[in-house]
């Protein structure tokens, strides 16, 4: 790897995660210790790891922060998020979703609106439901999974991903699309 590559790596996995430490981007470049992240930083003369992120960070755009709100003391971030339709294969570019966020710049989050009353009560049609992408679900969460054609939901119950109408655990060909972290509901 060019050594000149290695700030421009550092920058963008802060991009990808503000909160990274030093020593999972040093696990990330494959780096022995946390101590080449200071070397090449000093090299650049930057003076810290906070510093390069008050430089990456504020050079980044702010388009996807709207606003911020103080809720007891504690930094919340009007953000935007990409929503999705609930049919799959329907990309809806450009459509997007206001959510209060403890971080500036989440990564991994995406709205999507509910197309279907088969949840109901606790999922109705039109609800909007914000999911953090992985595949990995505690004891008693919601999951977001997909089948070829359409979005269903589960909950994680004895480690196992059930339907919550049927109870029946779901088939191990659904993909895991992520955790539903937050749902908004219009009455």
């Amino acid at each position: 790897m060019p050594d000149s590559n290695y700030i421009d790596q550092i920058a963008a996995l802060i991009k990808q995660d503000p909160s990274i430490t030093v020593a999972k981007i040093a696990k990330e470049l494959k780096f022995a210790d946390s101590k080449s992240v200071y070397y090449w930083l000093e090299k650049s003369n930057i003076g810290g790891i906070k510093e390069f992120k008050r430089r990456v960070l504020g050079s980044e755009s702010r388009e996807s922060t709207l606003g911020t709100l103080e809720i007891d003391g504690v930094s919340h971030y009007l953000v935007s998020l990409p929503l999705r339709d609930w049919n799959p294969e329907n990309k809806n570019p450009g459509k997007e979703w206001p959510f209060l966020h403890s971080q500036p710049h989440p990564r991994g989050l995406f709205a999507i609106r509910v197309d279907t009353n088969r949840y109901s009560p606790r999922f109705s049609k039109e609800d909007v439901l914000v999911v953090s992408e992985g595949e990995d679900y505690p004891e008693g969460s919601w999951a977001l999974l997909q089948t070829k054609g359409e979005f269903v939901i589960g909950k994680m119950i004895d480690n196992l991903i059930v339907d919550p109408v049927s109870l029946h655990s779901y088939s191990a060909d659904l993909v895991g699309v992520g955790q539903i972290i937050h749902q908004q509901r219009f009455l």
